[in-house]
């Protein structure tokens, strides 16, 4: 019998053979994974992947078991046994020709059959382990003679020659006697185990490429070998290329922590997960299509990039790898069905990496390590990587590239890694795209880059970056008029990319572009490249076109209370985590139902698994299902795809219906089938497919009160309210304001870099009287302006804005109401005027925040500060938009809004209603105008384009103003 279960794979063309063969093996100990009686024994080798076959010679229908094994083995390194009843010379002769590892006669006793395989198993180990330690040393021998670094098997460097001194940045007297970490300085934390793991064994290791830093020079990309010596270990070192640009570096998991606060962090934002796509049998034209389908389909936060021939690159910031691998298996289901009337198949491979573990290139060769894996087995599933992937073909893949294209992909890694830490991580126009500049100037080597915007007064530059310093004037270009006059062409035109005698230019949109000087030709891979990776980067910068700085406590998961009222909330919360019941959480607006409902999720066995959140009365009642449930492709006017819907986008998780008193009822009906049933049917599909995905209801409305009026179905009341948690308002938890005040004030003052601050008594006094009809929300965002207001270290309630002695009462919120008719009123004219007979007032958002402005500094004589605190914005934020309309140099066209001089009246006394709501006065405005689009029904493309901003941009916005 044999110590372990080798797997065998049989092929003989007689059944009574072939039965007798598996019961005689199966005896002796070994695993029959098959039985072929022809050439199916070809498919089945791939498949069931045996550690031998055992095959006849002749088999039936002329059939040729010689050629099937040459067949087999060109696929698959597996050793092969004949097993025939032939033992002529031309017989042999030809099986000889397929090097078989054994040749047994019919018939055969069973001592014989096991000696054979197991001889035959021993010799292919054998050869196996010669043929890697063979290519392990062919490698070494490639590195002979560049940086050597020797090793004790206490750590310490007690060598290295010159190469090494070199490739390292030091020198022989400063490294000896070193801890071989502090010599060789790696970024990232992965490869650095590796390593110590290699120093701990006694077989030679082939290290796949990794960076090291250089003191006062650029990183370096090195591989090289690490084999045992007597009393410790060499490390056989080659430098690839230099990493010309810096990389960016993702916050570690406590620097996270410690800036958003404990719990804070969502599952998915303590990594980033990498995809490779690729498709074989289809065209390349096929690369646009795919590209703006993934586009359609993933996250705007996703980068989708082009990585090589027939390869695309799709990088997820924040994303767990169980989200990710879900994302994953979402997108190779819907390019398979996409693409289901041609020949195109799609694989994809998938690799992550944590905070701290700074390792683009191991993060996109373990992608592709995973993605070849997954070309090879023509597995229609995701394959994610681990150790055990691992394979050498992707290295010898690497090996054979040029040395140019080689130095430019790791360019390109570099680049694709900065990019997304920058525009994930960017909170300021300014900032993002100096970045950006920055790594596009490094990593090319050009010039310089810019990012310019055409304005009524030229193009104006928003940002660049040159080799000397950060650019920040026109002058500094020294354009010449040719290029000029290129700049409005390419802006004008429906193209991308422009090339010129000596610069490119990249449109972002319809005012802004790129700009790069530079006399080298770029290579059309590389402007192919550029393309898809500043598409991602014209997406990142939509959200700067209307920042909308309001906070939420929401975002943080995290309680900060000691009432008893919400103590026994959490106690019920320990109660219904653990287990699947739905849950129905009730209570104000602002009080922290989304907040409740994640930890609801955090502390049930699906933490691990999406929590998406669904706004039931955000999302148009006609396309409310469509989001809940999917749609099938063409199943309504705009339906250019598949969508699975939010419920099975979150399978496995929990998925949050906000408002659900807001869900009509059509749609009611079918979410009670999914509440009773756990399964749904996508608009334009009678196909019912089970989803395992945990539903959570929150709503401020009374919903007994609704099915009684007949607008909520009662069936569907009882199965939502199986467990009900209700969230106190704020004025019933006295004695968590304080605490809660103190907490954002910390959480602020971090944010903004203060220093040590609190509140005067009065403040804290008025902060115990104040009713809170806001809740939580209000008090964040109270706190908030306060301590943006304040400049000293004690913020009074001059910086909050409510004292002691103020009670709202009736007559003063009636006050308080005419103005905001009025600019409701007037608003409502103006979107009037702007859909029937004035297309020139497209778009209407920035017109109203233009004048807003020049209203607002009129009033104020021009005082910055003044303006600025009656805008609620910071005064650098106002000195900034003030200077780009040019305000201080000629008069703002106000009577390009008839009748804005009504408005402009009242524009103080808006600015108290809006500093009551807790927003600042531009944003209050533009929610006034993003309530009226919304009550129009219009398209949101038309809807977007009047507020003048981005589609995406104008969703959010309906969703912050209600």
């Amino acid at each position: 019998m044999t110590d372990s279960k080798h797997r065998i794979l049989i092929i003989e063309d007689e059944a009574l053979v072939a039965r007798e063969l598996k019961s005689r093996l199966t005896a002796l100990g070994y695993e029959v994974v098959g039985v072929a009686y022809g050439r199916g024994g070809i498919q089945l080798a791939q498949e069931t992947e045996p550690d031998l076959i055992l095959t006849d010679i002749h088999l039936k229908n002329g059939e040729d078991g010689i050629e099937m094994a040459r067949e087999i083995q060109a696929n698959r390194d597996t050793p092969i046994v004949f097993l025939t009843a032939y033992s002529d010379e031309d017989t042999v002769s030809r099986a000889k020709a397929a090097t078989p590892y054994g040749y047994i006669i019919k018939p055969v006793e069973n001592r014989e059959l096991q000696i054979t395989i197991e001889m035959a198993l021993y010799k292919f180990g054998i050869e196996k382990e010669l043929r890697e330690t063979q290519q392990l040393l062919q490698t070494a021998l490639t590195c002979l003679g560049k940086g050597l670094v020797f090793i004790n098997s206490d750590g310490i460097v007690t060598d290295l020659n010159v190469d090494a001194e070199s490739i390292l940045g030091t020198t022989r007297d400063k490294a000896v006697g070193q801890n071989w970490g502090e010599v060789v300085s790696i970024i990232g934390s992965s490869i650095e185990l590796s390593l110590q793991a290699a120093f701990s064994g006694n077989n030679v290791n082939k290290l796949a490429p990794f960076i090291v830093s250089v003191p006062e020079k650029h990183p370096r990309l090195v591989d090289g070998i690490i084999g045992p010596m007597q009393d410790g270990a060499v490390l056989i070192l080659r430098e690839l290329t230099e990493i010309n640009d810096d990389i960016e570096i993702l916050p570690s998991t406590e620097e996270l922590m410690a800036g958003l606060g404990h719990d804070r962090l969502a599952p998915g934002e303590s990594s980033i997960c990498q995809l490779l796509i690729s498709y074989q049998g289809g065209e390349s034209d096929d690369l646009d299509r795919v590209t703006d389908f993934l586009n359609q389909r993933l996250r705007a936060t996703d980068l989708v990039s082009l990585y090589g021939d027939f390869q695309l690159s799709v990088s997820m910031p924040y994303t767990s790898i169980a989200e990710g691998e879900l994302i994953a298996s979402s997108i190779l289901t819907d390019l398979n069905e996409e693409f289901s009337k041609s020949s195109v198949k799609f694989f994809i491979g998938l690799s992550y990496s944590l905070p701290g573990d700074q390792e683009p290139f191991e993060l996109f060769r373990q992608a592709e390590s995973a993605l070849h894996l997954a070309e090879d087995s023509a597995s229609d599933r995701v394959i994610v990587w681990d150790e055990n992937l691992e394979r050498a073909k992707s290295e010898a893949q690497l090996e054979r590239r040029g040395e140019v294209d080689r130095q430019r992909e790791y360019q390109n890694r570099v680049l694709l890694w900065n990019v997304i830490n920058v525009v994930s991580r960017g909170d300021s126009l300014l900032e993002t795209s100096r970045k950006v500049c920055s790594h596009l100037r490094q990593s090319f080597g050009f010039e310089q880059v810019a990012l310019m915007e055409r304005t009524e007064r030229g193009f104006e530059l928003i940002i660049g970056d040159s080799a000397e310093t950060t650019l920040d004037s026109m002058s500094q270009l020294d354009l010449s008029e040719k290029t000029f006059v290129q700049l409005d062409k390419t802006l004008a035109s429906d193209n991308f990319f422009f090339a010129g005698d000596d610069s490119y230019l990249f449109k972002l949109s319809s005012t802004k572009l790129l700009f790069f000087p530079s006399h080298q030709a770029l290579a059309d891979s590389e402007i192919e490249f550029l393309q898809n990776l500043l598409s991602y980067f014209v997406a990142s910068i939509q959200r700067y076109d209307l920042k909308v700085p309001v906070i939420t406590i929401e975002s943080d998961p995290g309680f900060v209370s000691s009432s008893k009222k919400m103590q026994g909330v959490l106690e019920r919360v320990d109660l219904v985590a653990p287990t699947h019941a739905t849950v129905l959480i009730t209570g104000e607006s602002g009080s922290g139902k989304e907040v409740m409902a994640q930890t609801v999720h955090r502390n049930s066995p699906r933490s691990d698994k999406p929590f998406i959140i669904v706004d039931c009365g955000a999302v148009v009642g006609s396309l409310i299902e469509s989001e809940l449930f999917g749609h099938t492709k063409g199943a309504f006017t705009g339906a250019d795809s598949h969508f699975v819907g939010r419920l099975k986008e979150a399978e496995g998780g929990t998925v949050l219906l906000d408002e659900i008193g807001e869900l009509p009822l059509d749609v009611q009906v079918k979410l009670l089938r999914y509440v009773e049933n756990r399964e749904i049917a996508p608009v334009g599909s009678s196909r019912y497919q089970s989803v395992d995905t945990r539903v959570i209801a929150a709503t401020h409305r009374n919903l007994r009160a609704l099915v009684d009026e007949g607008t909520f179905r009662e069936d569907l009341f009882y199965r939502l309210n199986v467990f009900t948690l209700e969230m106190p308002p704020l004025r019933e938890r006295r004695d968590d304001v304080l605490s809660l005040a103190r907490h954002f004030l910390s959480m602020y003052a971090g944010q903004y870099e203060r220093g040590s601050i609190g509140f005067s008594e009065d403040a804290e006094q008025a902060l115990l009287q104040y009713s809170w009809p806001g809740n939580i929300r209000e008090l964040a965002n109270v706190v908030n302006r306060g301590l943006i207001l304040c400049k000293d270290s004690i913020i009074g309630t001059i910086h909050l804005g409510i004292f002691p002695s103020v009670k709202t009462d009736l007559v003063e919120s009636q006050q308080v109401l005419d103005p905001e008719k009025k600019l409701e009123s007037s608003i409502k004219k103006w979107v009037s005027i702007s859909l029937r007979d004035q297309p020139e007032f497209f778009p209407l958002g920035t017109l109203l925040e233009q004048q807003t402005i020049s209203g607002v500094l009129l009033h104020h004589n021009e005082v910055l500060n003044r303006a600025a605190i009656s805008l609620g914005i910071p005064e650098s934020t106002l000195r900034r938009k003030a200077m780009r309309l040019r305000l201080y140099d000629e008069e703002v066209c106000r009577d390009r809004i008839p009748g804005w001089e009504e408005v402009n009246d009242i524009l103080m006394l808006l600015c108290d209603i809006a500093k009551s709501e807790g927003v600042p006065l531009l944003d209050f405005v533009l929610f006034v105008l993003t309530r009226e689009l919304e009550a129009r029904r219009l398209n949101k493309k038309d809807a977007a384009l009047i507020l003048g901003v981005s589609v995406p941009t104008y969703r959010r916005m309906i969703s912050l103003s209600q």
